[in-house]
């Protein structure tokens, strides 16, 4: 029972370290200096609930969370919208659908037709040429 409490902490420890060191000490980090009325660079002051009240006296911040709260509605729509439409298009059976697949698909098949020819180029011309500077015969 004990080796499996010990392989349980050498997996969950160094986890929990790194967890700890790049999410939850960044994140009370930025709750610390939001108390604050640090700058960024320089010294600071503790100004406490001063930046959490101002945002309340502010009017552009009300009307940044409506925009927001605006675009995430339209957003969320168009995009479910979309997508529904573009998914019966290429499902359906209209005169035109093979060709909304072509049109839908080619980006994805174009990029890895060019990440081949890039990499028949390399080991076309590049790796030969560095196998003859070198004089490796396995290059050439």
């Amino acid at each position: 029972m004990k080796k499996k409490n010990s392989v349980f902490l050498i997996i969950t420890v160094p986890a929990f370290l790194l967890f700890f060191i790049f999410h939850s000490f960044p994140a009370l980090q930025g709750i610390f200096y939001s108390f604050t009325d640090w700058k960024g660079y320089g010294d600071w002051n503790f100004v406490g609930l001063k930046n959490y009240l101002n945002v309340f006296k502010d009017e552009r911040a009300g009307d940044a969370y409506l925009f927001t709260f605006k675009f995430a509605i339209v957003a969320t729509t168009l995009v479910n919208i979309i997508s529904l439409l573009v998914a019966i298009g290429l499902n359906s059976k209209i005169k035109f659908h093979k060709t909304l697949r072509a049109v839908y698909f080619l980006p994805y098949i174009l990029s890895i037709l060019i990440v081949g020819f890039i990499f028949n180029f390399i080991f076309a011309h590049f790796l030969p040429q560095i196998g003859n500077a070198f004089g490796w015969e396995f290059l050439t």
